[in-house]
């Protein structure tokens, strides 16, 4: 008899293991450190580095840097003219994502095509876990392409504040100068 009620135990069990098994929902998206992007693939400014913090990051951390704050640049650009910020999220500290998601008003997008060109940065405080900086971008050149055709090229002082979060540095926060 306890063999019975065991065995119909069991088999009670395994039912409801293979009834939860069926109501798992299948996550199909791609982890972060696999994704491709395109957008900071396909930009490539200048970019002139000057350390003034006191606290000095190592050439690997100042060649990331470099590499994420083109990517920045390439998903800000895209954000000019798109202004959906949803495929920029992995580029935008989770306060500064909320904060444009929040503004964000669905229609059409912009004809103006923004390019960054060159960047002469200054490091100006460095943390010593170098996991934050703030970054005085001295010279910001950007080329402005009109639906006419003519371009126009500008130049900004532009200071920024960076978070390395996950394995990226993430704008937390900007503000144009000039």
């Amino acid at each position: 008899m306890t063999r019975w009620i065991f065995l119909g135990f069991l088999i009670i069990v395994g039912t409801l293991l293979a009834s939860m098994a069926r109501l798992q929902e299948k996550n199909d998206d791609i982890p972060y450190f696999l994704r491709y992007d395109s957008l900071a693939a396909n930009s490539n400014p200048i970019i002139e580095l000057e350390v003034i913090s006191t606290q000095v990051p190592t050439e690997e951390q100042l060649e990331k840097l470099k590499q994420d704050y083109a990517a920045i640049w390439a998903h800000l650009n895209q954000l000019y003219q798109y202004p959906n910020p949803k495929p920029s999220k992995e580029r935008f500290t989770e306060r500064f994502y909320l904060h444009l998601a929040k503004n964000y008003q669905e229609g059409i997008s912009g004809s103006i095509q923004r390019k960054d060109i060159s960047h002469s940065i200054q490091i100006q405080t460095w943390s010593r876990d170098g996991l934050s900086c703030n970054i005085l971008d001295q010279s910001a050149e950007f080329n402005l392409t009109f639906p006419d055709g003519s371009t126009e090229t500008q130049t900004f002082k532009i200071a920024l504040s960076l978070l390395f979060q996950g394995d990226n540095w993430r704008l937390d926060a900007i503000r144009f100068i000039d």
